[in-house]
């Protein structure tokens, strides 16, 4: 799937028409982030124009959840923030989807977390 933005001239019955369908549409997600939150994962989107990155921050009492979140990013690599903040990038939907996910202070390390996105390959007599 390529998201791309439309040259085509401007329909302002058709705007309005994709405001509200847009708006329609953000119910349903709106449900499934509340979920999430109840569980210690928050969600942020950001949808432009050929964009759509999703932020998740991840509470310490929800990261039993980051083994699986992690398997399903493709592309993923961990990354250290400016803030000293643990974090990997990715992405979903054929790459049309970037990903951010925040991790917890003090879940893993900086190589534990290298070994969980497959990155690094471990060497088992180390990890015992």
């Amino acid at each position: 799937m390529t998201i791309m933005p439309s040259d085509l001239p401007l329909n302002y019955t058709g705007i309005v028409e994709d405001v509200t369908d847009a708006v329609a549409d953000a119910f349903p997600l709106f449900e499934s982030v509340q979920k999430l939150a109840r569980l210690g994962v928050e969600l942020a989107f950001e949808v432009a124009p050929s964009t759509i990155i999703v932020t998740f921050t991840v509470a310490p009492a929800a990261t039993s959840v980051l083994p699986a979140l992690l398997a399903e990013i493709d592309n993923a690599q961990p990354l250290r923030l400016s803030s000293g903040r643990l974090a990997v990038t990715g992405s979903m939907c054929q790459g049309t989807v970037t990903l951010r996910v925040l991790i917890p202070e003090g879940w893993v390390s900086a190589e534990e977390l290298a070994v969980l996105t497959g990155i690094v390959i471990a060497d088992p007599s180390t990890l015992l």
